[in-house]
């Protein structure tokens, strides 16, 4: 029942619709009979009879026309819908010989019209024509959901069409753009260095953390090195910041891996500016730990933060779940990404196999 309901609630205007054409027909094919002969007989005769081929009607479409189109099943389609007609005939013969007769109803149709020769002749004229009538039906559906298609198509086509415009002009701009930050930062940098040597660091950091993104995002995997590159100077660069505020502790093993592995771009800085982001790095009794873990034919990644103390706080939803769609594509199932939350402590586990060179 309740399934029956949520589906009405969905395509109840439907349902109106079509109720409403039926209607509509109904008035119209039998427009003498409701005003020269509208009596409680022929008026229960025709509900009877109309809700029959309605029946024949729905069931031929979504039963028989549909599912067999959609599986190109031609000789059962042909198979079934005889049938349909045979089944039809069936249930108008009990109604004229029983049905009608015990309900009275039997109006302006003689009681022996189910004993003439006219009945079968009739009976399958009737079928087949709301047969066709349905065929008619499906095919002006199938024409709409067709021309839906068509129109979703161009517009997605229009707004990839869009995106790639924009694409080529930011691509125009990323030509320009880091050039000359580069060349802007390096003369920060030279002119930093007589004055305050930290400060000459930093400018250098996010420099090659700048040079490092402009490389990684023109390439479908990167060696892990520029990520860990990237990692260390984002760090760096947080702990000028916030100097000894900043709780944050950095440890990598396995270093001399660095030129075996390749990753996904962006993956474990992904990761770290979530840290950053949404944890709590300035907790002196619960400080940051980021571990990462090379070998000869793995990568581990390990991170644990305090959560920030906010309300219907969640840690990077939407981000993490991105990154494990990344690894699904790339490495299949042969990856574990495990997110987990105790006590307070967020806890992310990643292990990638090698991919090589």
């Amino acid at each position: 029942m309740k399934h029956i309901q949520r589906w009405f609630q969905q395509h109840w205007k439907t349902v109106l619709i079509h109720a409403g054409v039926w209607v509509l027909y109904l008035l119209v094919n039998n427009i003498l009979l409701f005003i020269n002969q509208l009596r409680q007989i022929e008026l229960g005769q025709m509900l009877y009879t109309y809700a029959l081929v309605a029946v024949l009607f729905y069931v031929n479409v979504y039963f028989i026309i549909i599912p067999c189109m959609q599986k190109r099943q031609y000789v059962k389609l042909v198979f079934y819908t005889v049938l349909l007609i045979c089944i039809y005939v069936m249930i108008r013969y009990l109604l004229f010989t029983y049905v009608f007769p015990m309900l009275h109803i039997i109006g302006a149709y003689r009681k022996n019209y189910v004993m003439m020769e006219q009945f079968l002749p009739d009976s399958i004229w009737i079928a087949c024509q709301y047969i066709l009538f349905s065929y008619g039906y499906w095919f002006a559906l199938r024409s709409i959901q067709l021309e839906q298609h068509k129109r979703k198509i161009e517009q997605e086509f229009a707004a990839l069409e869009r995106e790639r415009a924009q694409a080529e002009l930011a691509f125009l701009r990323s030509q320009l753009n880091p050039h000359f930050l580069y060349n802007t930062l390096n003369f920060f940098f030279s002119d930093a260095l007589q004055v305050s040597p930290r400060l000459a660091d930093s400018i250098m950091a996010l420099s090659t953390m700048l040079r490092n993104v402009t490389e990684i995002g023109k390439q479908a995997l990167v060696p892990i090195g520029q990520e860990l590159d990237y990692i260390r100077n984002y760090i760096k660069i947080q702990c000028y910041r916030f100097g000894d505020q900043l709780q944050v502790h950095l440890e990598i093993e396995g270093e001399e891996y660095e030129d075996q592995h390749m990753i996904p771009p962006l993956l474990f800085i992904s990761l770290v500016e979530n840290i950053f982001k949404y944890g709590d790095v300035y907790d002196n009794s619960q400080p940051v730990h980021i571990r990462i873990c090379l070998s000869e034919t793995e990568i581990s990644f390990y991170s644990e933060n305090p959560k920030k103390a906010t309300p219907n706080y969640t840690q990077g939803g939407l981000g993490l779940k991105n990154i494990e769609n990344q690894l699904r594509i790339i490495y299949k199932s042969n990856f574990s990404f495990e997110v987990t939350e105790e006590n307070n402590i967020f806890y992310v586990n990643l292990n990638l196999p090698l991919l090589g060179n």
